[in-house]
């Protein structure tokens, strides 16, 4: 059974990765793994330029290790950066990071940065690579500090329960399309408003059950949800800087941070089989609500006054041949609505198509497409005076985009 599961929790073809033990003694063990890429982006994803096409390179890098303590329990822990990442960046970002002990068939207990339990319920679908994924990782995608986790994989049953402590500055409203960064913020006086915020806390939790043979394989049921609480009344760390003239009078303050009241995310999701052989099918229901968005500028001053909600669904089928080809084709419906200061709505429908040849366990070589499939290419944001704002979405909704890429995994 675990072995099954395994498989179904493997991202991709394309994206697993070998861990390499470098250390294996006495009942303690130490491996490194990471991966090395360059991917050939068509105009339209904008990675240089909204017109401009561009290979960009990036790389990552993990260490992990794992000490027997008693017959029943070990010491593991692992860190994992990303280097460039696709933005040109020249240092290291920490992607994950814990520190956690394992239980064996009773579990294991994580403290620190990862994705919380709602993506054992996303990850079915999430498995291209830039041309897809609108719901499935757009608010567990990023990992967050802070998180206590515990999970239990044994007998057909899988399950995820969370905690969530306070944190500054940490992902939690996925904005992929810059549904609130370039258009809603302005309702709030033109604030920069980003996907990071502080919360105070929050828990998490994600369950489901596999059927081991099926037919063709595999069959798994998923649920998740995941609630996180803001700080908020100047518990909240807002940024402020001071535009001064030349005799130092103050012309105006600029407010680069946000907070919240609530955040609530919610997914269903199905796959029978999997990546690695034969036929792959998997659907995702997705649903996130983020309340009371506003500046708390004082402890007692704030507005809070705009609701954004992301729902949506994303389907997959794909199939994976003896010869290391693979391929998946989706089609992708979410909608993107604010309510409050601002009223406005986006509808982003995109086909995703990939095909990846795995030469070996070490490289392979894919490429990607994404078409539009109905997606709006601007919308109107009407405000509490009724004033109306016409915002264009970015070619990545709107327009076709395709990359190729090969990448070599250690």
């Amino acid at each position: 059974m675990k072995k099954s599961l395994l498989a179904l929790a493997v991202v991709a073809v394309a994206a697993s990765a070998n861990a390499a033990t470098v250390y294996d003694k006495d009942g303690t063990s130490l491996y490194l793994d990471g991966r090395v890429q360059s991917v050939f982006y068509s105009g339209n994803h904008g990675k240089a330029g909204e017109n401009d096409s561009s290979i960009n390179n990036s790389g990552r890098f993990g260490i992990g290790g794992k000490t027997q303590i008693t017959d029943w329990v070990a010491g593991i822990g692992y860190s994992q950066w990303d280097a460039s990442d696709g933005d040109n960046r020249d240092k290291f970002a920490v992607r994950d990071q814990w520190v956690g002990a394992d239980f064996g068939e009773f579990g294991k207990l994580q403290a620190g940065r990862f994705r919380d339990g709602v993506y054992y319920v996303e990850e079915v679908t999430d498995h291209y690579e830039d041309a897809a994924d609108n719901l499935s990782g757009n608010f567990t995608g990023e990992r967050r500090n802070g998180q206590l986790k515990y999970t239990y994989d044994n007998y057909g049953f899988h399950g995820e329960l969370g905690v969530q402590t306070a944190q500054n500055s940490v992902k939690v409203f996925g904005d992929k399309h810059g549904f609130i960064s370039k258009g809603v913020d302005t309702v709030l006086g033109g604030y920069s408003m980003s996907d990071s915020y502080d919360v105070d806390s929050g828990f998490n939790v994600g369950l489901g059950y596999t059927f081991d043979d099926v037919l063709f394989g595999p069959l798994s049921f998923r649920a998740g949800y995941n609630y996180i609480k803001g700080q908020k009344d100047g518990d909240a760390n807002v940024s402020e800087s001071f535009d001064l003239d030349a005799d130092g009078n103050l012309q105006g303050v600029s407010i680069t941070r946000v907070d919240f009241d609530k955040f609530k995310h919610a997914a269903g999701s199905i796959v029978w089989g999997n990546l690695s052989s034969g036929l792959y099918l998997a659907g995702l229901y997705d649903y996130a609500k983020m309340e009371g968005i506003g500046q708390s500028l004082t402890k007692d001053a704030g507005l809070d006054n705009l609701d954004v909600k992301v729902k949506g669904f994303e389907l997959a089928v794909g199939y994976a041949f003896d010869n290391g080809v693979s391929m998946l084709v989706g089609y992708e419906s979410a909608k993107y609505e604010a309510e409050g200061a601002a009223d406005s709505e986006l509808k982003v429908k995109r086909i995703p198509v990939f095909v990846n040849y795995k030469i070996n366990p070490n490289f392979n070589v894919w490429g990607e497409v994404g078409f539009n499939a109905g997606s709006d290419h601007d919308y109107d944001i009407t405000t509490a005076g009724n004033q109306v704002r016409t915002v264009t979405v970015g070619k990545n909704v709107d327009h076709a985009v395709c990359s190729v890429g090969a990448r070599y995994t250690f």
